[in-house]
C-alpha cells in the first residue's frame, strides 16, 4: 500500500485526497525538524510525531544530502509508518 494511501485509510477520514498534500507537507517539516541532521549515513531511527490529532510513530533510515560541501549532513529517508492513533478531543 502506498504511504498516500496508507495514512488516508488509517486517519478515518481526517486526511483525504484532497488534504494529503498538506499533510504530506506538514508531516515532512515535522519530522525533519525533529531529525539531528549530524546521525551517520545508514542509521536506523525511529519517530513520535503529534499532528493534525493524530498519534503518529514510525521510523526511517538516514540518508546522506548528497552535499559535497556538507559531507556529515544526513536527512530522513525511507519513512514507514509504524502507527497511527487518532486523538480523542473532549
Amino acid at each position: 500500500m502506498s504511504w498516500n494511501d496508507l495514512v488516508i485509510e488509517k486517519s478515518r477520514g481526517i486526511v483525504t485526497e484532497k488534504n494529503i498534500d498538506d499533510f504530506n507537507m506538514d508531516f515532512w517539516s515535522a519530522i525533519n525538524n525533529e531529525h539531528n541532521s549530524d546521525i551517520p549515513d545508514g542509521e536506523f531511527c525511529e519517530f513520535a510525531i503529534d499532528m493534525w490529532g493524530m498519534k503518529l510513530r514510525g521510523h526511517y533510515v538516514v540518508e546522506w544530502i548528497g552535499d559535497n560541501d556538507y559531507p556529515n549532513e544526513t536527512e530522513p529517508c525511507e519513512i514507514e509508518l509504524d502507527y497511527l492513533e487518532i486523538v480523542k478531543v473532549a
